[in-house]
């Protein structure tokens, strides 16, 4: 049982190329929050929304790449710290995780910090990944969790965390990458596919996502 999660406030870190991936089918304010949470824990300049084409572990994207991307556009139009990075969308096809951070690495250089932020459901399934053991060749993985989850990990997961635990957060930006920190935060309570529900059931949506987002999911009748 791995109990390393921490929930004080880390050291500023502020060096570093920090990037979160996601469907964001919709990008709702839970996300939006985590990112916030992210840029005010560790001090960090700024940090990259991706969102995939098509996601390798879920079902094809309710909505197209082009209006999820919009969507995303639109929810970080208020933070300048936030932007948003389309690569995957253009790259079209499945979105691996590792190509793009391989593609990241070889436009930052090898001195540069690259960190991956994930939650602790995407990290928990790590071991189905696309070359999941490689990602740490390439970029150091921050792992997002809630307050007093103690994950269970699989033996093989378990072993990987050990192997390459940081012993601070400070550790994110010594080296370009192969380290995974933990940090709690107490998320909102909303997802995707909670926003979705709702619009099919034409309920409001109101709080759950931005009024930009709202209104341009009700202009174009989107998961009607």
């Amino acid at each position: 049982m791995v109990t390393s999660v921490t929930t004080e406030v880390s050291q500023a870190l502020k060096k570093g190329t920090v990037v979160m991936g996601g469907t964001f089918d919709p990008i709702h304010h839970g996300h939006l929050r985590s990112a916030v949470d992210i840029l005010d824990c560790f001090q960090f300049e700024t940090l990259r929304l991706i969102p995939c084409f098509q996601p390798v572990h879920k079902g094809e994207p309710t909505v197209s790449a082009e209006q999820r991307l919009k969507m995303v556009e639109l929810g970080i139009a208020a933070d300048s710290r936030l932007s948003v990075d389309a690569r995957e969308i253009l790259r079209a096809g499945p979105s691996y995780t590792f190509e793009t951070l391989v593609e990241l690495r070889a436009e930052l250089g090898q001195e540069e910090p690259l960190i991956m932020v994930v939650g602790m459901d995407s990290f928990l399934s790590l071991p189905t990944w696309a070359r999941w053991q490689d990602l740490l060749s390439v970029a150091h993985i921050l792992v997002i969790s809630r307050p007093g989850w103690e994950p269970d990990f699989i033996s093989t997961l378990e072993s990987f965390y050990e192997k390459h635990r940081a012993e601070s957060a400070t550790e994110l930006q010594c080296a370009p990458a192969g380290k995974i920190w933990m940090q709690s935060f107490t998320p909102l309570a909303i997802s995707s596919s909670q926003v979705r529900n709702l619009c099919r059931e034409k309920a409001s949506i109101a709080y759950l996502v931005p009024e930009t987002i709202q209104r341009f999911i009700e202009a174009h009748s989107l998961y009607k």
